[in-house]
């Protein structure tokens, strides 16, 4: 298996920044999976304090809080992102993925290249 397929497989499906580390560049790929787990904590952060919200909202009215309606809260807030935060987060983890796809196959190529030439 070449370094360019390798690196593009570890860094999106495994995490980003892991191509990088799989291909010993390993400032990079820290630097792709402190980004992707920063931006991922934000995410979630944002969603859970949106359902605590939602959650308080259901006590406030009278309402009994059960497991169905916290997994139906969480289920709109997923597909109905209503924070700016969520949305740039979101982005942010959305393009440290895909620049470390690329970066992953760049770094896989150049290394190939300079294996084949020895």
């Amino acid at each position: 298996m070449s370094n360019a397929l390798k690196g593009i497989l570890f860094s999106a499906l495994i995490f980003p920044g892991a191509g990088q580390i799989i291909l010993t560049k390993y400032r990079r790929g820290a630097g792709f999976l402190c980004v992707a787990s920063v931006s991922g904590l934000v995410f979630v952060a944002a969603l859970v304090r949106q359902a605590v919200e939602r959650l308080q909202e259901v006590v406030a009215q009278g309402g009994v809080v059960t497991v169905p309606e916290v997994m139906k809260i969480l289920t709109e807030l997923s597909t109905y992102v209503s924070s700016v935060l969520m949305i740039l987060s979101f982005l942010v983890l959305f393009c440290c993925w895909l620049f470390s796809v690329v970066d992953a196959w760049r770094v896989g190529t150049e290394l190939d290249r300079k294996s084949a030439d020895v």
